[in-house]
């Protein structure tokens, strides 16, 4: 008894261990996004000409590329060629008889419109990089600012270790999805400004499919480009409430309030940059929700299989969890409100079934069917 007393003790004692080593884990994690959150973080790439001339020709890496590329370059003739030809497809489906003179002189119209967007392109989108950016420095807060007030935040103890341990995780997890995402957000700026001509030759070629796809696509360049404005307004908001000026009873004296404020800012960060990266790009969001979900429902499927047997598992398989959960729960009322084995059930029916015997004839005696009509009971003549 005392051995098995002393082993319990261990266990518990390693649980508790176990729990305050994650915990810490995402203590360090969750402050170490903090300190390094930087302006540089939320900037955006814009090119670096060497002087006041924001169009001149960029120095740094991967700017000289992209420009020598757009300005005059291969993929500015090869889109300029390839709406020519976008244009003259439409022509040849006019041959046809498919389209009217309306869309023909419509085509011709918008391809003048599409050939000055390809030769502008790189200005263009020069000139939004630097008004997001510029706007981003306006609004953003002294970043130190902010995240001392957070750390400290986190240094309170809330008095349940699962509590702890669930808002470390999920400010820590968000922590770091919104650093990659905003990572992300500079490779997909690169890519869909050099690619960008090539889609506004489909857009503006009118190809019945491709134009709609490539419009689709081109669009995803405006969310990607304002991403750091909204997530640079909540951060100016929480500098205002709960920064050193700010009134302290703002704070509020509870453990577990206080660092709710300390996870939530990157959780807030992450839902606003997650809408617009999800519009961006659609495909990446939805194939890592889909990753999640199937871990969920694989998780479910398991525990509904422990728990309601087989029956519950294959519910959760074709329906969802909550499928399963509503099929648990009506098997156990099922259980509780029949408690008799399916042994003295069958003992008590006889075998039979439900409509065998329900009538008798003139005599007393079972075995006519419930249709017969008693006139024709022979027991009557």
């Amino acid at each position: 008894m005392t051995l098995a007393w002393s082993l319990s003790e261990v266990g518990v004692k390693w649980f508790e261990d176990a729990i305050d080593k994650l915990i810490g884990w995402f203590q360090d994690g969750l402050a170490d996004g903090y300190n390094a959150v930087t302006a540089q973080v939320f900037g955006t790439p814009t090119p670096d000409t060497g002087g006041g001339f924001v169009f001149g020709t960029p120095s740094n890496t991967p700017w000289d590329e992209i420009h020598s590329s757009l300005v005059a370059g291969e993929i500015m003739l090869l889109a300029l060629l390839l709406l020519v030809m976008c244009v003259q497809g439409r022509h040849a489906i006019r041959i046809f008889n498919i389209g009217s003179a309306y869309e023909a002189r419509k085509v011709k119209r918008s391809a003048w419109t599409g050939a000055f967007l390809i030769v502008t392109w790189y200005w263009i989108a020069v000139l939004a990089l630097y008004l997001v950016d510029g706007f981003t420095i306006a609004l953003i807060p002294d970043i130190s600012t902010v995240t001392e007030t957070m750390i400290d935040l986190l240094s309170v103890t809330i008095s349940n270790p699962l509590l702890a341990l669930f808002l470390t995780g999920v400010g820590a997890i968000a922590m770091w999805a919104l650093q990659a995402l905003f990572f992300l957000r500079e490779i997909m700026l690169y890519i869909l400004i050099y690619a960008m001509p090539i889609g506004i030759a489909l857009t503006y070629g009118n190809l019945p499919v491709v134009s709609h796809i490539a419009r689709t696509v081109c669009l995803k360049f405006v969310p990607l480009a304002i991403m750091p404005l909204p997530v640079a307004l909540l951060f100016k908001g929480y500098e205002l409430l709960f920064s050193e000026g700010a009134d302290s009873t703002l704070i509020p004296d509870s453990s577990f309030l206080s660092y709710l404020i300390a996870v939530t800012l990157p959780l807030l960060s992450i839902i606003i940059v997650w809408k617009l990266f999800a519009y961006a790009s659609p495909m990446t969001t939805k194939l890592i929700g889909a990753t999640a979900k199937g871990a969920m429902t694989a998780g479910a499927i398991v525990g509904a299989g422990a728990v309601a047997g087989p029956s519950a598992a294959a519910t959760t398989a074709m329906w969802g969890p909550k499928a399963a959960a509503g099929y648990s729960a009506a098997s156990k009322m099922r259980q509780r409100e029949s408690p008799t084995s399916p042994d003295d059930a069958s003992s008590s029916t006889g075998g039979g079934t439900d409509h065998d015997n329900v009538a008798t004839d003139a005599y007393g005696q079972e075995g006519v069917p419930a249709y017969r009509r008693t006139e024709n009971d022979p027991g009557y003549y």
